[in-house]
């Protein structure tokens, strides 16, 4: 008869999570104590063949030790992050594969199984208690075993014996005897291990030994009579309770058919692809008895999660439902297939190509699916070694270019702005763009996921997509498309098509819902990404001379910089490497705030450096920052440029920002610091060329208006009314003096709590901001609300919004979800209130820059203008000399006008031959 099993869940979880290297998801979720607990439990349940038992979990609550000592467990650090986020998806797991799991506030794991183990060897049970805690061993018996599963070593009486030395039931008497640091049970000084055992041996009991204590001789005599109050207290604390009052027992403990649809969704969340693709085995065990899912759907070893991805693929006779990919070659079914999208309303379309950079990448095939039941991948470039004969692709292209270049048939795709460049590089203007599931993704959720079609596919069809790495291969031998065989490559593009597909299908019920987000979808990041596309394709001319010896200016400062750097070090080292700036600054210098890191080297992060007050940490600073700039930069942008029209051509992202924001890399343009001398100097690279000018057309302070919008603050509302100067006025409501006596530095003050409250800044941010003591800054901040209550009920108001539905809105109704409004830590519950109050005002800018870009597109004379760059609240354009002064003010009409808030939007029109100049 199998016995009765009972793991302690909390050393599972805390031994897999320090036994395995860290593992995380493309999302950032930890996993590896998810594996390894959940794979020594199946690697238990198939050596034992349970039909009853039951996992056991710590909860946070106290229990009554922690009243009986306030030292109980006190040194113990607190849980870090990366394990603390596994706990509630473990729980999920073990429940989903039917395991009985049981946790009891106010009372420990080891009393629950203690309680457990003691009434099923009352009812005459067999019972295998699986735990690491050498605390346990006071529950074994002639029917009661312990084990540690991770080591396969069973102890039952004789064991316990010659593992400590005492028998199980002095177990109790040896821990309160030595002591357990970890748990906060003292002990008696100078008894350890061998001398507890000992004593133990001799008198049996601590009762005998308490009564025996004058013929115990010396030190250790003397010092159980000095501690004989503590010794009972400490018999308490060791002793595991066995007569909970709990409902349930053996009989209530059987294990269960796993759930396959929960398992499916976890395993999919948490990418264990050989689980997943388990579930789609034809002989599925799951839907019949436990033992065989066991053995089935355990999870990897450590051994074996290296070689994880490498698994097959799980077929698509999934969620997905039984769908067919077809790999068009001859020309009849193509023949058929363009008939097919001649007559078709709507498409989903996929280009596979050579490169992921849209401005050299070429057409190898494309895929194509009109529903969810076929998709068709068309070949047209494959050229390895023996690939069969393919459609000739430029006539391919020719015939269905009219196709993609009608806006009356819709097109589905995901991530179509990279398409559409694509298309272009081959002639084709794409038309009809009608949903874009990443853009869709985005805007139902933009935390939930990153929007990848990977990520999306996992979140919201529960599928586990073919990922490029896994047909072309990884680092310097990762193969290009048009080197894959066809075979593979056509289910790994049909996959694409049909996956858009599904997602469409999916995204938009979900979006139905809410008609403010299928708005934004439809009228606002569909129509951007559009104009994005444009946007992309025209970049902006750089002056490459300037930027040439702007580089070896900064070169020349950074030199200077050494210099001085080494002068006060006291020796040469080299400045860029960490590792020697930790060591001359905290070991040579002695300088104070050296913390070392796990490396075993000094952290020399820019918060550090900030906080060391000699010269030679804002030098570093300052050599760094230039450092920064120049790879950025200078010596980037020359690289970036294009050799024949000396023009870069920045790359936006819609979907990655949480608030809306558009970002951009390949240079990423948001980052340039506008306000600095050097900043400046790189704006002037940016040049229109010969006969043109550069517009910039910039929103004046649009998040402090918003701010008045939101809060309906009199105080604010009448400075933007009267078109005041916001920060001016803040100043003399909050010191209460007039306008005109407000100095510079009054001003500064004033503007750095207006931004700072905008973005979320924390209190001792503020403090460094204002060069306040706490207790001014303090006072400052209060009267500040106290001018301008709307602002504090607004930020009162969004807390309780975020906290009661998890998610705040835009202007437009953009929902922002506040995924860590709730949590524990603190610290990440006030970040999260903090970006909570942000999120509107931020969110709404960007709604507002983006309805911009959309109506300027639409009024812009293409012939005489281009709009380049969207870089916070501007818009940079190229426009002809003779043109610039009367467009300007047109620009400024449309811009202001695109929504109506409480206060007026102002637009600033600068023009210039660079962009410092018209900024």
């Amino acid at each position: 008869m199998p016995p009765f099993v009972l793991v302690d869940g909390s050393y599972f979880l805390f031994r897999a999570f320090h036994a395995l290297p860290p593992l995380t998801t493309s999302t950032g979720l930890h996993t590896n104590a998810i594996r390894g607990a959940i794979s020594a439990i199946q690697k238990l349940m198939r050596r034992t063949q349970p039909t009853h038992m039951a996992v056991i979990f710590d909860t946070p609550e106290p229990t009554f030790r922690h009243e009986l000592s306030p030292i109980y467990k006190g040194d113990r650090p607190s849980m870090p992050e990366e394990l603390s986020q596994q706990i509630p998806y473990l729980h999920a797991l073990i429940r989903a594969l039917g395991i009985p799991l049981y946790m009891l506030p106010g009372a420990e794991a080891d009393d629950i199984i203690g309680t457990l183990a003691k009434r099923a060897e009352a009812e005459g049970q067999q019972v295998l208690i699986s735990t690491g805690d050498k605390d346990m061993a006071q529950l074994v018996t002639e029917k009661v075993t312990l084990e540690d599963s991770f080591k396969e070593k069973p102890m039952d009486i004789q064991a316990v014996f010659d593992k400590f030395g005492v028998w199980p039931h002095q177990i109790i008497d040896y821990l309160t005897l030595m002591g357990d640091a970890s748990d906060g049970i003292m002990g008696v000084p100078g008894i350890g291990a061998k001398t507890a055992a000992k004593l133990l041996t001799e008198y049996g009991s601590i009762g005998a030994i308490l009564e025996n204590v004058d013929h115990i001789k010396g030190k250790v005599g003397q010092n159980i009579k000095d501690n004989a109050d503590g010794i009972a207290l400490d018999h308490q604390l060791a002793s595991i309770v066995c007569d909970l009052d709990l409902n349930f027992g053996y009989a209530d403990l059987k294990l269960q058919d796993p759930n396959v649809e929960a398992l499916r969704n976890l395993y999919t969340e948490l990418e264990f692809r050989n689980q997943l693709q388990s579930l789609d085995h034809p002989n599925n065990p799951n839907n019949s008895n436990y033992k065989q899912a066991a053995k089935t759907v355990a999870a990897p070893t450590a051994n074996e999660i290296e070689t994880e991805d490498q698994a097959t693929q799980s077929s698509v006779d999934d969620q997905l439902g039984a769908a067919t990919y077809h790999t068009i070659l001859d020309q009849a079914h193509w023949d058929a297939l363009l008939q097919r999208l001649q007559t078709a309303q709507r498409f989903a379309f996929d280009t596979e190509t050579t490169s992921l950079d849209y401005r050299v990448a070429e057409i190898v095939g494309f895929s194509i699916a009109f529903d969810a039941k076929d998709a068709y991948y068309v070949p047209l470039a494959h050229d390895y070694e023996g690939a069969p004969q393919q459609l000739n692709r430029d006539q391919v292209l020719a015939q269905i270019k009219p196709i993609l270049e009608n806006n009356a048939v819709d097109k589905i795709g995901h991530h179509l702005k990279y398409d559409a460049h694509v298309l272009e590089n081959h002639g084709i203007h794409l038309q009809g763009w009608y949903f874009d599931t990443m853009l869709a993704s985005y805007v139902l959720n933009s935390v939930a996921t990153r929007h990848g079609m990977d990520d999306v596919a996992r979140l919201y069809l529960s599928h586990l997509t073919t990922s490029y790495e896994q047909i072309a291969g990884k680092g310097v031998k990762q193969k290009t498309f048009n080197q894959i065989e066809i075979e593979t490559a056509a289910h790994y593009a049909a996959e694409d098509a049909h996956v858009t597909y599904r997602l469409y299908e999916v995204l938009s019920a979900k979006l139905q819902k809410h008609p403010e987000l299928v708005n934004i979808l439809h009228n606002i990041e569909m129509p951007v990404a559009r104009v994005l596309t444009s946007m992309e394709e025209n970049g902006i001319q750089l002056d490459l001379k300037f930027l040439d010896q702007l580089g070896v200016d900064f070169s020349q400062t950074m030199q200077d910089l050494e210099n001085q750097i080494v002068e006060l070090a006291g020796e040469n080292f080299n400045v860029s490497s960490p590792k020697q700036v930790g060591e001359i600054l905290f070991d040579k210098l002695g300088l104070k705030g050296g913390k070392k890191t796990a490396t075993g080297q000094y952290s020399t992060s820019e918060s550090v450096l900030e906080k060391i007050e000699h010269p030679i940490s804002s030098l570093i600073l300052d050599y760094r920052g230039l450092s920064k700039l120049k790879s950025t930069y200078t010596d980037g942008l020359l690289k970036q440029a294009n050799n024949d029209t000396h023009r870069v051509h920045t790359s936006y992202h819609q979907a990655l920002t949480a608030t809306g924001r558009l970002s951009s890399t390949d240079p990423n343009l948001q980052n340039i610091p506008i306000r600095t001398e050097i900043g400046r100097q790189i704006r002037k690279a940016f040049v229109a060329p010969e006969g043109r000018v550069l517009l910039a057309a910039d929103y004046s302070q649009i998040e402090l208006r918003l701010m008045a919008h939101f809060s309906q603050d009199d105080a604010l509302l009448d400075a933007f009314n009267h078109g005041q100067d916001v920060h001016r006025r803040t100043a003399a409501e909050v010191l209460g003096i007039a306008l005109e006596d407000v100095t510079s530095d009054q001003r500064r003050q004033a503007k750095a709590v207006n931004f700072g409250l905008l973005y979320g800044m924390s209190e001792f941010g503020l403090i460094r901001q204002l060069g306040f003591t706490r207790e001014e800054s303090q006072n400052y901040i209060k009267q500040y609300f106290q001018r301008y209550p709307g602002i504090y009920e607004y930020m009162q108001r969004t807390r309780q919004v975020a906290l009661e539905q998890g998610f705040v809105e835009t202007i437009l109704g953009r929902r922002l979800y506040t995924p860590d409004i709730a949590a524990r830590n603190m610290m990440v519950r006030k970040a999260a209130e903090r970006a909570a109050i942000n999120a509107p005002l931020q969110g709404s800018a960007a709604d507002i820059i983006k309805m911009a870009m959309i109506e300027v597109d639409k009024m812009l004379p293409q012939a005489q203008a281009k709009m380049l760059l969207q870089v916070h609240d501007e818009l940079v354009f190229e426009v002809d000399a003779d043109a610039a002064d009367e467009l300007a003010p047109k620009l400024a009409e449309v811009m202001q006008s695109v929504v109506e808030i409480s206060v007026p939007l102002v637009v600033e029109v600068g023009k210039g031959n660079n962009w410092d100049e018209a900024h």
